[in-house]
């Protein structure tokens, strides 16, 4: 069964495009098939594109109009619902700069500006009542009635996909189809929706980046993008390659607790966002990452007395404190 396409650059690189289609049809042999092609894709770039993924362009188009709409509106009502002490809500132009990376040195705060989402929970929730760490409290704007049902539909659309990717994920390692998603580190999953908005790039800020060279640091990412260019992939070979917008595609990246939790076989691939349009940009990243308080060295058959571990054990709460705590500057 074929269910790959490669997309080739300039640089002789490549970025996988997979077609979840038939994995997610049910077709006979369809998620081994869809898996292995998976792996192949962590274990080089880390970096993939999905077709076929079960969500409609009228939800992804309906993200982008929420995204726009939010960030054209006054700054003072934007900072109405400023991201405070933790990160939900507006951060505003300049909040972020990746001190922590290793890929390439940004010299001025990232120029872009972001408004975080996060999974609700009801008021009566065991998780809410028990004060569990996954829990926040989302900042909805007043002035856009519509936006917090426009930005829900998308968040449950991306964790439903989500979790068929974790579906992929444990099979392409070797374990049982459902391992990740019963697995204490995913009961429940931690998801972050960030609207992310570019201005153009400041000619005279020599060294400035929308978004600096950097990890993400969950699980994985689906990225929907803008149809205007501005990420970069840092191959393995050291060349950064734009990633173009597919009409009808998604792209998957993994994140730093994946090469973490897989004992480096997948790899966590550096990118970055330089917008030289001359125009405004939007993109909609969806995180999922493991739960909080887990803590774990790596996946059971990534590791063997051959290939032990090789990080220490670790809560995705504890390496997300730590990168906050540098890369973002919030009021408390």
């Amino acid at each position: 069964m074929d269910v790959r396409n490669t997309l080739a650059h300039a640089d002789e690189m490549e970025i996988p495009i997979i077609d979840l289609g038939p994995f997610l049809a049910g077709a006979p042999g369809a998620a081994e098939a869809t898996a292995r092609v998976l792996r192949e894709a962590c274990e080089g770039l880390g970096f993939f594109f999905v077709r076929n993924h079960g969500v409609d362009q009228a939800t992804i188009d309906m993200a982008f109009a929420a995204c726009e709409a939010f960030h054209s509106l006054p700054l003072e009502r934007k900072l109405a619902v400023r991201a405070v002490g933790k990160i939900v809500g507006y951060l505003p132009l300049g909040g972020q700069t990746q001190r922590t990376s290793v890929h390439g040195k940004s010299v001025a705060p990232d120029r872009s500006a972001s408004f975080y989402v996060r999974q609700e929970f009801a008021a009566d929730h065991p998780d809410r009542l028990a004060n569990k760490p996954w829990v926040f409290d989302n900042r909805w704007p007043e002035d856009l009635p519509d936006f917090k049902a426009m930005s829900l539909t998308y968040f449950a659309a991306m964790a439903a996909l989500g979790n068929r990717l974790l579906e992929l994920h444990a099979l392409a390692l070797g374990m049982e189809r459902d391992a990740m998603a019963m697995h204490e580190a995913f009961r429940p999953p931690t998801y972050n929706l960030r609207m992310l908005h570019y201005p153009p790039r400041d000619p005279a800020m020599y060294g400035q980046f929308g978004i600096g060279p950097h990890t993400d640091y969950s699980y994985c990412t689906i990225l929907a993008q803008s149809r205007l260019p501005g990420l970069e992939i840092l191959s393995p070979k050291g060349n950064w390659i734009e990633a173009p917008a597919l009409d009808g595609h998604l792209l998957v990246n993994n994140g730093d607790m994946c090469r973490r939790w897989t004992n480096e076989r997948f790899r966590s691939a550096p990118h970055r966002v330089i917008n030289r349009t001359g125009a405004t940009r939007y993109s909609v990243p969806f995180f999922l990452g493991p739960r909080l308080d887990v803590r774990m060295d790596c996946w059971r058959t990534c590791k063997s007395d051959e290939n032990p571990a090789r990080h220490e054990t670790l809560s995705f709460g504890d390496y997300l404190a730590e990168v906050n705590r540098k890369n973002y500057d919030l009021p408390s």
